[in-house]
């Protein structure tokens, strides 16, 4: 094939002493950047002062990292951390899974919605848009360190990844532009139902499941199982939870934001250590690398490269 992109495009963003700054954290950076972002313009109608929207961005951040890191390690990787365990929470390797991310929120949210004595489903419906926001950068991410491969094609905008066969779809563009697509869709939902009523979040989990399906049909996955890869039966699964969630959901109506029982927002002083620990959660993502891409392409090499 002629013509097509040669991805050439350095996956270290800068270089300090013996520190490596990678595109693919930086991504994650950007998005717990743009959650705080958020919350901190929405703090008034959730009834929160700026310790609440930083106890919010410390919880939910590592929900993300944790589950996001042992979804990776569990599902995707296990095969190579039940020989290394000592390695498994070797961020500076790679290693982050989307569907372990979701999780990871979703926990988050549910301790943050009860200890800040709010309803889940009004704290679930605000994170929709700056979800599907982190999720397509952390997509943009992965595609400049190569971190995701497609399958070969012959599409004029094919991709060369470095060490890999030919020319494949550039899926990571694909799935970044879908969850960043979903932004608009979810703000016009919001627009006529306000969040409290969870159609923002079923909406979120039913076109991000059903497309990325979709998109993954064109990713040439780690491993599969009955013929596809392990991620689709997750985004199967969310599909048809977020198909149920829309039908459940379609004619609620925004209960009273509070729980019960809901204590008035804390006044007291933000104190030093929850920016400085924030502030480290939003720069930490800096040190990861993109997913075990090198260990799958080298596998793709042996397979291509075979007689």
């Amino acid at each position: 094939m002629s013509g097509g992109f040669v991805h050439d495009i350095h996956p270290v963003m800068f270089s300090l002493g013996g520190f490596r700054a990678h595109w693919y954290g930086f991504a994650y950076t950007v998005g717990f950047a743009g959650l705080w972002l958020w919350l901190q313009l929405r703090r008034r109608s959730l009834s929160w002062t700026p310790r609440d929207v930083l106890d919010a961005g410390i919880v939910l951040s590592l929900g993300v990292l944790l589950l996001g890191r042992a979804f990776d390690v569990l599902v995707y990787e296990w095969r190579y951390y039940a020989e290394h365990p000592g390695q498994m929470l070797s961020y500076w390797r790679g290693g982050m899974a989307s569907h372990g991310l979701l999780a990871g929120a979703a926990i988050g949210a549910a301790l943050v919605a009860h200890f800040k004595g709010l309803r889940f489903l009004v704290l679930a419906d605000e994170l929709a848009v700056p979800g599907a926001f982190l999720l397509g950068v952390g997509r943009i991410g992965n595609f400049i360190e190569g971190g995701v491969i497609g399958i070969p094609t012959d599409l004029p905008w094919g991709v060369s990844f470095p060490g890999v066969e030919g020319f494949r779809h550039p899926v990571a563009l694909y799935d970044g532009a879908k969850n960043l697509l979903l932004i608009p869709l979810l703000l016009a939902v919001r627009r006529r139902h306000p969040p409290g009523g969870g159609l923002l979040l079923a909406q979120f989990v039913l076109w991000y499941g059903l497309l990325r399906f979709f998109v993954d049909l064109f990713r040439d996955y780690e491993g599969g199982f009955l013929g596809i890869g392990q991620g689709q039966y997750f985004n199967l699964a969310m599909a048809l939870l977020g198909v149920v969630l829309s039908a459940a959901f379609r004619r609620r109506v925004p209960r009273a934001r509070a729980a019960p029982g809901a204590v008035a927002p804390s006044r007291t002083p933000i104190g030093w250590w929850r920016p400085a620990l924030f502030l480290f959660l939003v720069l930490f993502p800096l040190c990861i690398p993109t997913s075990w891409t090198q260990v799958h392409i080298q596998e793709i090499r042996t397979r291509d490269s075979a007689p």
